[in-house]
């Protein structure tokens, strides 16, 4: 007997593995990411030892982390922010949500 709410979908995990490059790689955008704290860049450092990866992160991309500077500047943040703002409110879509209108 089923229950409502009961999902039919199984997950194949056992041919699922995951490539070490794009862990990896993970990892490294972490270490140079602002906004990731402080132990989660001590742990994506660990993991990359435990790896065998190296876990060098240059001393420009320290110094913007610590400076605060960002790739793009304030300016063209705030006009993007205003154009999706104002695709949203007229009902345009981008990205993700254009492809699942066609996705069968």
């Amino acid at each position: 007997m089923r229950f409502f709410g009961t999902s039919t979908r199984r997950h194949h995990r056992a041919f699922y593995r995951r490539d070490p490059d794009r862990v990896a790689g993970g990892y490294k955008a972490a270490l140079s990411n602002p906004k990731t704290t402080r132990a989660g860049r001590k742990h994506a450092k660990a993991e990359l030892h435990s790896m065998g990866r190296s876990a060098h992160v240059p001393l420009m991309t320290k110094i913007k982390r610590a400076l605060g500077i960002r790739k793009t500047s304030r300016r063209q943040r705030e006009v993007a922010s205003s154009s999706r703002r104002r695709d949203h409110e007229h009902g345009h879509r981008h990205g993700r949500e254009r492809r699942r209108e066609y996705e069968y």
